[in-house]
């Protein structure tokens, strides 16, 4: 039997509602987490983990998985990363032969842009124009080819024009209109030629400052540059330097991998097109389980369910221990401690923050028997002798 002579009524009443009001906390947290879940937005401990300072930094930032977004910055990793998507929403939607070619061709390109054409004009000659590995035309298919590797610039569409220049007749003009639709259709960049041309060929994000290094090598050493300067500094005035240094990586940062980021969107809206209403009515598809959804998956599971056990006063010691244990955990990534840089916000503290204040609270609910004054642990006893008394 508890001993309730130990505390005053009004000392038990405070402590059951302390208990309850934290697990609603933590409750509403998971259930807000979960409901954005089915949103075109949603949760995601991403920014909070890529931004975690103090003794743990490095630890907390790794869980992002690439916490500088360094791997948008890469075309080959960024093609890779969307040739893994194309096979997830491939089985997902189990799409036909027809739209797994439409969705190639998006992401790859295609190999040829063609158009229909009856007959090739007797004197069009595309090595004279040195344009035979970029234009060809197939005698059996009766198609005019553009190479889909090579595309065609427009000075190159003006020498085949130039070509037949002054020439009449049905077949000059259904070769003018031939040569029109494959070159407006050879027009169209792929996916991942978007990306390299973004990253590699874009004089904006990828060419030289002082004629000397790239806006990808300078974002790279602006990073080594605030690590360095994060290891040296101790002293107030640097902190705040810090903190206006962090500010320009993380802009330089979205700068250059903004685009790629709403490439990678705009990708997969164009593949949702292609689905059929029975298709899309099959939901989105699961997302691979990295070490950031598994750190968020956690997490919003630890909210709800220890929120649950606190309010109902279930399991109350293990649920007040495990609760302080993830909440200082969210104190650790962003710790307000000497030597640490200020955490991004209105908030302002030093040493204890709100996180550490429900740390203790929490830690000290989990000695007090608030669940067996008025919670589900105190069937636990009467279960237990039940069980004792039938077995004897």
């Amino acid at each position: 039997m508890v001993d309730y002579q130990k505390y005053s009524r009004l000392a038990i009443v405070f402590l059951v509602t302390l208990r309850v009001g934290l697990g609603w906390q933590l409750l509403y947290e998971g259930l807000w987490k979960i409901n954005t879940l089915s949103t075109p937005y949603p949760w995601t401990s991403e920014g909070y983990l890529k931004n975690s300072q103090g003794p743990m930094r490095k630890v907390f930032r790794s869980m992002a998985g690439d916490p500088d977004g360094m791997n948008w910055l890469d075309p080959e990793l960024v093609g890779a990363r969307w040739d893994a998507w194309k096979k997830r929403f491939s089985s997902h939607y189990q799409l036909n032969e027809s739209q797994q070619s439409a969705l190639s061709r998006l992401i790859d390109g295609s190999t040829a842009y063609a158009a229909a054409l009856e007959t090739l004009p007797a004197d069009v000659d595309f090595k004279a124009l040195n344009l035979d590995k970029v234009i060809s035309y197939d005698q059996k298919q009766k198609r005019l080819n553009i190479d889909g590797g090579r595309h065609m610039l427009p000075a190159e569409k003006q020498a085949l024009e130039a070509q037949v220049e002054g020439r009449t007749g049905p077949e000059y003009e259904a070769y003018r209109t031939a040569l029109n639709a494959a070159y407006t259709r050879a027009g169209k960049l792929s996916y991942k030629e978007k990306v390299r041309a973004h990253l590699q060929g874009d004089p904006d994000n990828a060419g030289l400052i002082d004629g000397r290094i790239s806006q990808l090598k300078l974002y790279d050493e602006m990073l080594v540059r605030y690590e360095g300067k994060l290891e040296a500094a101790d002293l107030p005035y640097q902190f705040e330097h810090l903190n206006r240094t962090w500010r320009d990586v993380r802009e330089k940062g979205t700068e250059l991998a903004g685009p790629v980021l709403a490439l990678d969107k705009e990708l997969q809206d164009e593949a949702m097109q292609l689905l059929t209403v029975d298709q899309v009515q099959l939901g989105p598809p699961r997302q691979p389980f990295t070490t950031l959804k598994i750190a968020d998956s956690l997490t919003i599971a630890g909210l709800t369910g220890l929120g649950l056990l606190l309010i109902f006063g279930l399991f109350t010691r293990f649920a007040a221990l495990s609760a302080a244990f993830m909440l200082f955990g969210f104190y650790m990534a962003m710790p307000p401690l000497p030597g640490v840089p200020d955490v991004p916000g209105p908030e302002h503290s030093f040493i204890v923050n709100k996180n550490l204040i429900e740390v203790m609270t929490l830690m000290a609910l989990a000695f007090i028997p608030t669940g067996k004054w008025f919670g589900l642990d105190c069937l636990i006893p009467s279960i237990a002798f039940r069980k004792k008394a039938q077995a004897n």
